[in-house]
């Protein structure tokens, strides 16, 4: 890991970092947190006997009444956050629950996504009303009680891949076969649909800052998010990066419908149940905000989550055929997708997968800031492929 500003950066330096990048407020908070303990913390195997105390204690100060814990233990997967299961005996509002099943996520001290707490934890509760994802209890948004910030969710049975298939990641190289793909399709077009048309009007969504409609508010503040992160981030520089960091720049539009946007809707974040074939809930929703409908569709778009089908045809998120996708979407959204507009962020997923793959991956990983460190050493093989993906689609534009 080479010793440069960015493997210990002074207070100094994170101040330029800051003026230089306009973002959201709480983006802002997460982002200057990483750096600002990067210099001096590395990340450790939770001891479960010390986090059940932590636990016990945070619990104590929320629950009315006695209470039991049980059965704490780490859950695989999560490339991004630590999680753990439990059990619970409490009073919820007066009814006695005996074992529920609850999961604690927690942040890693570093990871391939920095995003503050409390968004995801807002955004799960107002999706609640719209779709199935797990209940959100409660949020230590500073991880002073809990080591790091953390969320604690209700458990949600269901399985992200069917049983049979050979993908190792999540989201990569699964197989759905015809009858999984008819069942499981509809599904996900309905709830990006239902997420597209939330009105944030009337919620408690205080960590985001709203754009404005016929501004370029939405999209500044993405670019200032991802940009900021490769600079931060980045083991060396890649100038192509740079390139398309600048066509970004001056080739955005205003946005001419506000959405809420879930940042990561594909193929590995959703659950489902394999006998009925129904999605159980819609999960990390961490890197969510609000903006343009077209960065979701890109994102789905991605050819890193493409498989073919039993005929070769090219399966975006391992579900839809490319042109079947946009016009089920139009269906059930009742929002026109503007190719144009599609081509733009297109070129923006292609960029922010790389900063994510070959920036804050590597760095996180090189640094022992996190217990998935092979699987993100992992992902910078994938973003070779992605630069010659945003080179290819920069040159028909530039």
């Amino acid at each position: 890991m080479p010793t440069d500003i960015r493997s210990n950066p002074d207070k100094a330096w994170i101040e330029a970092v800051r003026e230089r990048y306009e973002v959201e407020r709480t983006v802002d908070l997460a982002l200057t947190r990483k750096l600002e303990r990067r210099g001096s913390q590395t990340f450790s195997i939770a001891q479960l006997d010390e986090l059940t105390q932590r636990l016990e204690a945070f619990l104590a100060k929320r629950i009315e009444g006695p209470f039991t814990l049980r059965n704490l233990r780490a859950l695989t997967g999560g490339n991004s956050k630590e999680q753990f299961s439990f059990e619970l005996d409490w009073n919820c509002n007066g009814e006695v629950r005996k074992g529920e099943k609850m999961v604690l996520r927690r942040e890693q001290a570093e990871s391939i996504v920095e995003a503050d707490k409390l968004r995801e934890f807002q955004l799960v509760r107002v999706a609640a009303s719209m779709m199935p994802v797990p209940k959100a209890y409660w949020l230590d948004e500073s991880g002073d009680e809990l080591g790091r910030p953390a969320l604690i969710y209700s458990f949600v049975t269901g399985v992200q891949k069917p049983t049979k298939s050979t993908s190792k990641v999540t989201g990569i190289g699964i197989n759905f076969d015809a009858d999984y793909r008819a069942a499981l399709g509809p599904q996900f077009i309905d709830y990006l649909a239902r997420i597209h048309n939330f009105e944030p009007a009337g919620h408690d969504l205080s960590a985001f800052d709203i754009p404005q409609v016929g501004t370029t508010q939405d999209v500044d503040w993405q670019i200032n998010w991802w940009a900021r992160a490769w600079f931060e981030d980045r083991l060396e520089d890649v100038p192509l990066m740079t390139l398309a960091e600048r066509w970004l720049r001056a080739n955005r539009k205003p946005l001419d419908h506000l959405s809420l946007i879930h940042g990561d809707f594909r193929t590995g974040n959703f659950l489902f149940d394999e006998d009925t074939l129904k999605i159980t809930a819609i999960l990390d929703w961490e890197t969510g905000y609000f903006g343009d409908r077209h960065g979701d569709l890109a994102w789905v778009l991605n050819p890193v989550f493409i498989t073919p089908s039993e005929t070769g045809e090219p399966l975006y998120t391992s579900l839809f055929a490319r042109d079947k996708f946009l016009r089920d979407y139009e269906k059930a959204s009742g929002l026109t997708v503007d190719e144009e507009r599609l081509t733009y962020y297109n070129i923006f997923a292609y960029w922010r997968s790389v900063v994510l793959t070959l920036g804050a991956g590597p760095r996180a990983a090189g640094a022992l800031k996190t217990h998935q460190d092979v699987v993100l050493s992992w992902f910078a093989g994938i973003s070779y492929p992605l630069i010659e993906a945003l080179r290819r689609e920069l040159d028909k534009v530039v």
